[in-house]
């Protein structure tokens, strides 16, 4: 060995030593680089995902505050004002809406005027006046403005910064009348984020689109009298996404910089903010660089240290060649580890032959050590990867460096995809380039199932049919998995058997063998698969017990399949999804993961497509009772009508009959003109029971003691060949119900029964007792949660179809012949449900039969069991005139003026007023000028109760008889009239009239039998 000359040796050393420093200090610069920018993008992934909460939390809030608000205004249009409700009542409901609900600060009501009329802070409300919060002229300004966020505000009510969440009491595009808003807490909104999580100086913020604080914490002296619009957040990003995080340089409160990530709400105007002071973030980053850089500066030290060390004893040859002899041995360990390395290391010369390679390369390509060596690159490359790695190469040799990707053509033909970074090198005087390649080929098919299953997620969002996703990602399967032939197997409504779905490259004579498939243990693998919740890997069919006698699965050429349930989020079985070979096969780790990935998809796919037809289904439902509402809003107002016709006809003819002899031919015709008329009334009383405007007589009573005594009638009405069956719940069922009104619809339902049985049949009448939930109300619009008695009406008639069954509550359709019905039947049926809080539905197949199912609230009490008292019967008392004064208020003209008539046929004085405000302006002129007010209810501006209401100011002591063609219109209009001594429903007789009009004289029937109060109280 030659002598090493020891000046050439420190001058290497020195080099050495110089770049072993420039190397420890460029290392601890990169290291504290890298980790600054780490912080910092951990800190933006930090408040990114805060930000997030924040929005979701924020929404969910708004979104339980304004369903609050919504069933509230719902509740309060129901009951016809807000006005209407009892002041107690309404703090009562105000209070039980937003005790459950820690955001709710309070709710509150506002009248048109300003003034704060009732909340949920505490009763006797404070009247306060809010007119000038910003909040009430927003609405004053915006005449059909909606939903709206308050600016926050120092609360009157508990002095603390709050925002409101409000909506008007009326729908938009009605006239303005007040407001209710739910007032939120500013302060609920620090129990989500602590100074742990966002750092001492973080902050959360919620503002309006335009700017508007309403929440901001930490607090900021004056920051809810701010507008941030003008913010770099409001100018730049927000116009530009709905979400984002950025760096700003300066804070506009306080100036410094920070890190803010904010997220849109998606259903209200408002944005979600989170920022992260910037110092508190790289305050850790700081300690360590300091840190790092005096390590760096004592490594420093004590390098050059050693490297003086060093020359000091240089002298001593033989620590020298000892060190030679130790720098060697290392040599010999890497380039072992560089052997063992799993990357390819090659080295090539100018020609582009191979000079020196690792064993990576052997395993890599399949080409042994001495095939390989001396051979040509492009020896190993697919034609048409030869350029691109030429052209590379050259880069490398240019600029130092290159990476690209490129393909290695292995000694089977086949193309393994390489990640070559490549670096120009020289070794004893001559040029070469040093190469890393790795195989990417498991990178490749990450990516490639990542992009199927984005495609298959995109398809999802976009409203692909159900069909074309699931046959998606069979393919994304087969695609990932060589050899694989897939199947989604779907789960049949009564989750007993598997239905095809999809399995494009089986044989259609397979798939019609698997359709059908019990879920059971033992029924091939997805059968049993669905049935255990769990998957089933057979490898091989033929042996396997569960696939026992199944012959199609051999025709089909398959040996092994492998099965996953098909799961919702709750656990639902949806179905089952199957991968099939044709040879022996058990799946690795990846494959089961794919596997479990497809079923998850599926689930994803299934649960939407399933959400979007019970969507569809509760629309039409909606649409339906809609539908069925304005008919009946039609014929409630038909029947009004009709009564103020059928007045006058029977008071006339009652007045010609009665001044004829009872044998001549005109007192017969009079005769049939009130029959007549009396059937014409039966008609009105049915339109006004579908119109829900048929006065009831709610009393308690037991369902099953009024269906069995009402048997008989049933019985006698009823064909003999059909049979009538009664299955009541045990115990009593009782209800809050007309009787005369539950045993109409009995014998409607019965009667509808009997004709869509040809022959003999059979009725079915079953009662029992349920409680309904409020997911189940939810399904069903019109339904009420809570305890109901249930009765259903079953037949084994023809049934319906869906066409009928669209139509059958619409009052005058019906499937019979024309004169064998006049298609009320039904109608009154639904009528009288609806009157009674309750609710129907229908189930009907053609051939099949039909099942009314009724649900009645059920009452806590003891049912009254005894029948209806019949009316008296006795003789009519005579009417004779006397010196007694009547004013009759009417805006019907012929009514009014056969009421005159009749009165002064009978000896009465009569005044008449056509409307209340000329009565109002007789009565004021002379109080004491009559004896009797006889008023209609409904008329044009004020009604005939607010009249009496207004004339009792005048003259406390007057008696008044009502008229009216609707029997239950007084509950809509502040007051409630009790049918006795002052009511009288169109229409009338002569008779009775007079004898309402002398028992009032007589009685002095009026203010007594005339309740008045706010809607809701009745």
């Amino acid at each position: 060995m030659p002598e090493l000359n020891i000046e050439e040796f420190k001058r290497r050393l020195s080099i050495f030593v110089g770049i072993v420093l420039a190397a420890v200090i460029s290392f601890s610069v990169w290291s504290s680089t890298t980790e600054y920018r780490d912080i910092l993008s951990e800190a933006e992934k930090t408040a990114s995902g805060y930000a997030q909460a924040l929005s979701e939390h924020t929404e969910s809030a708004f979104a339980e505050t304004d369903r609050v608000i919504n069933d509230l205004i719902h509740d309060i249009r129901m009951a016809g004002g807000a006005e209407r409700i009892p002041q107690a009542e309404l703090y009562e409901l105000l209070r039980r809406q937003g005790g459950d609900s820690p955001q709710i600060g309070a709710l509150f009501i506002t009248g048109k005027n300003g003034i704060m009329f009732n909340n949920s802070q505490g009763y006797p409300p404070r009247q306060i006046d809010v007119s000038d919060r910003e909040y009430f002229r927003h609405y004053l300004e915006n005449p059909g403005a909606d939903l709206y966020l308050s600016k926050p505000v120092m609360s009157r009510l508990v002095k603390r910064w709050r925002f409101n969440l409000i909506r008007p009491l009326t729908p938009p595009g009605t006239a303005f009348d007040g407001l209710l808003a739910v007032a939120f807490e500013v302060d609920y909104f620090k129990k989500f984020f602590t100074a742990s999580s966002l750092g001492p100086h973080g902050r959360i913020a919620v503002f309006r689109t335009d700017g508007t604080p309403l929440v901001f914490e930490p607090y900021v002296h004056n920051i809810y009298g701010s507008n941030m619009r003008n913010s770099e957040l409001f100018r730049i990003w927000l116009p530009a996404s709905p979400s984002g995080t950025f760096h700003a340089r300066s804070s506009i409160v306080d100036k410094t910089p920070r890190i803010i990530s904010y997220k849109c709400l998606s259903r209200f105007p408002a944005v979600a903010v989170v920022s992260l002071d910037r110092d508190d973030v790289l305050e850790p980053w700081t300690r360590k660089a300091l840190l790092q850089g005096a390590v760096t500066l004592g490594l420093c030290l004590v390098i050059v240290s050693l490297t003086r060390l060093m020359f000091l004893h240089l002298d001593r040859l033989n620590i020298a060649q000892t060190g030679l002899r130790s720098h060697q041995e290392r040599l010999r360990i890497k380039a072992a580890q560089i052997d063992a390395a799993n990357d390819a290391i090659l080295q090539i010369d100018h020609e582009g032959r191979l000079v020196h390679f690792n064993q990576a390369l052997c395993r890599m390509s399949g080409f042994s050590h001495d095939e390989l060596t001396d051979m040509m690159l492009h020896d190993l490359e697919p034609p048409e990867s030869v350029d691109h790695t030429k052209t590379n190469l050259m880069l490398a040799m240019r600029d130092g460096e290159a990476m690209f990707d490129a393909a290695l053509l292995a000694k089977d033909g086949s193309s393994v995809p390489i990640e070559v970074h490549a670096h120009p090198m020289e070794s004893d005087g001559g040029a070469f380039i040093l190469c890393i390649a790795r195989d990417v080929r498991e990178r490749k098919r990450s990516e490639m199932r990542e992009q199927a299953r984005l495609m298959i997620l995109e398809k999802l969002a976009t409203g692909a049919p159900l069909a074309t996703l699931l046959d998606q990602i069979v393919y994304f399967v087969e695609q990932q998995i060589p050899g694989a032939i897939g199947s989604l197997l779907l789960a049949d409504e009564a989750g007993k058997r598997l239905l095809h779905g999809a399995a494009p490259s089986l044989p259609e004579e397979y798939n019609q063998a698997v359709h059908g498939l019990r879920i059971a243990r033992g029924m091939g693998s997805s059968g049993t698969a669905a049935h255990l919740r769990q998957p089933v890997i057979v490898d091989d069919i033929t042996c396997h017990p569960y696939w026992k006698g199944f012959q199609p699965a051999r025709e089909a050429g398959l040996r092994a399949c492998w099965s996953q349930p098909v799961l919702s989020s709750d656990g639902e079985l949806l179905g089952a999804f199957a991968v099939y070979h044709r040879e022996q096969h058990s799946p690795d780790d990846r494959e089961r993961a794919l596997l479990e990935s497809a079923a998850h998809l599926a689930s994803i796919a299934i649960g939407r497509i399933r959400q979007e037809e019970q969507r569809e289904h509760l629309e039409g439902q909606l649409r339906h009772i809609q539908r069925i509402e304005a008919i009946g809003q039609l014929a409630g107002g038909i029947a009004h009508d009709f009564n103020n016709l059928l007045t006058p006809i029977f008071c006339y003819a009652d007045m010609i009959k009665r001044g004829l002899p009872q044998e001549t031919p005109e007192a017969q015709m009079a005769e049939s003109i009130l029959k007549t008329a009396h059937k014409a009334k039966g008609l009105t009383q049915k339109l006004l029971s579908f119109g829900r405007r048929q006065r009831l007589n709610m009393q308690p009573l037991d369902l099953n003691e009024a269906i069995q005594s009402f048997h008989d009638i049933l019985r006698c009405t009823i064909r003999e060949n059909i049979t009538i069956r009664m299955n009541l719940a045990p115990g009593t069922a009782p209800v809050m119900a007309d009787r005369g009104q539950i045993e109409q619809m009995l014998l409607n339902l019965a009667v509808n029964a009997q004709d869509a049985i040809k022959g003999n049949g059979t009725i079915t009448i079953n009662t029992g007792h349920v409680l309904l939930d409020d997911e189940y109300a939810r399904l069903h619009p019109g339904m009420q949660p809570g305890p109901h008695i249930l009765l259903a009406f079953t037949d084994n008639g023809h049934g319906m179809d869906d066409e009928t069954l669209s139509h059958i509550f619409e009052p005058f359709f019906t499937t019979k012949q024309v004169g064998h019905g006049t298609g009320l039947g039904l109608a009154t049926v639904f009528g009288t449900v609806k009157q009674h809080d309750g609710y129907v539905a229908v189930e009907s197949r053609v051939g099949k039969g039909t099942t009314f199912t009724i649900y009645l609230p059920a009452k806590a009490h003891t049912a009254s069991t005894s029948a209806p008292e019949s009316k008296s019967t006795g003789s009519q008392p005579e009417h004779s005139g006397n010196s007694s004064t009547v004013l009759v208020v009417e805006d019907n003209r012929m009514v009014r003026e056969m009421i005159v008539q009749m009165l002064k046929y009978a000896g009465y004085g009569v005044l008449a007023a056509p409307n209340p405000d000329e009565a109002y302006e007789i009565a004021q002129a002379a109080p004491y000028a009559f004896d009797l007010m006889l008023s209609d209810v409904i008329m044009p501006g004020m009604n005939g109760p607010e009249l009496f209401e207004r004339l009792q100011e005048l003259r406390l002591d007057l008696p008044v008889v009502f008229i009216s063609g609707y029997t239950n219109e007084v509950k809509i209009h502040n007051c409630r009239l009790e049918e006795g001594g002052n009511f009288l429903p169109k229409p009338f007789t002569s008779e009775q009239l007079l004898r309402k009009v002398s028992q009032a004289l007589n009685t002095g029937a009026g203010r007594a039998d005339v309740t008045f109060g706010r809607a809701g109280g009745t």
